[in-house]
């Protein structure tokens, strides 16, 4: 009898028991799962951030880029034809907008004295510009005239 007792006792607590380490391992399991997205999650946020900054460098350089040209450009070309000068801004986006319904490829340029004025050409040199303003008489504003952009 007695040996049938200590028998029991063993199945009781190894069944019991059975339930107890399935338990222990499944929340280890859970753990290890749980951690795996964590890092997962981690490593794509990681990757997200590292590509927002390469995306950032870029732009940054692409507008330096864009930058240092315009400067030469505003070095190159310094004779502009001038049709509209205009202390308030408004008017002088306005009359660029009507200005470029006409066909005329525009510039918003402002001087020393804050005026707002409308290009619609830059060139090189002197003679080009006359040649130009003189057709620019005719065609679209007998007022206008030409700026010559100091560097």
């Amino acid at each position: 009898m007695r040996n049938l007792v200590i028998v029991l006792s063993l199945l009781v607590v190894l069944s019991s028991g059975c339930e107890m380490f399935g338990k222990k391992k499944r929340e280890k399991q859970e753990a290890i799962e749980l951690q795996a997205k964590k890092d997962s999650t981690a490593k794509a946020n990681k990757a997200t951030k590292t590509a927002k900054i390469k995306k950032q460098k870029e732009a940054k350089v692409k507008q330096e880029a864009i930058r240092k040209a315009e400067e030469e450009r505003m070095k190159l070309y310094k004779f502009h034809i001038i049709v509209g000068s205009f202390k308030t801004p408004k008017y002088a986006s306005a009359y660029n907008e009507l200005i470029a319904t006409k066909g005329y490829q525009t510039e918003m340029m402002s001087n020393n004295y804050n005026f707002q004025m409308v290009s619609i050409g830059a060139f090189k040199s002197w003679r080009e510009a006359v040649v130009e303003l003189k057709k620019t008489r005719e065609a679209i504003e007998p007022n206008s005239w030409i700026y010559i952009r100091e560097n």
